[in-house]
């Protein structure tokens, strides 16, 4: 009985230790891999000279027009560390206005929830292209 005993118990111990390993490669987060921070984000690279201050903080935006398959206003989306995503403009939603006050259409509003990082205005930021403010909806 006792042999049996020690037999359960070496298995169950090697499963556990099996299960934790397992659990702890999968949380491993490869510095490659493209992890999200909202739906819908893409990996998105600052233009030359990108410099944001203050530091961006997680649920941060910065208005642009340089995200990848985006027509109209973008948002470059704040990691924590840096902006380092963006997301095509959404839908309106109730309470939200136009980022530094450009000219948005119907489906140019950010992300539920996410802030509006109000004091950069250098490269990249929408406000800066041509006409940006003064464009129509189609």
């Amino acid at each position: 009985m006792r042999v049996q005993m020690n037999v359960r118990s070496s298995f169950i111990v090697g499963v556990a230790a099996f299960v934790a390993t397992a659990a702890g490669l999968a949380c491993y987060e490869n510095s490659g891999s493209f992890q999200p921070v909202t739906d819908g984000a893409k990996p998105w690279n600052p233009p030359a000279g990108w410099d944001p201050e203050p530091p961006c903080a997680t649920g941060y935006y910065v208005a642009i027009d340089t995200c990848p398959g985006c027509t109209g206003i973008s948002y470059a989306l704040c990691t924590g560390v840096t902006f380092n995503q963006c997301v095509c403009g959404g839908p309106f939603w109730p309470g939200m206005q136009c980022p530094k006050s450009l000219v948005c259409c119907p489906n140019d509003f950010p992300p539920y929830n996410w802030l509006e990082l109000v004091k950069y205005s250098g490269p990249g930021w929408a406000g800066l292209s041509p006409g940006s403010n003064t464009r129509t909806c189609p």
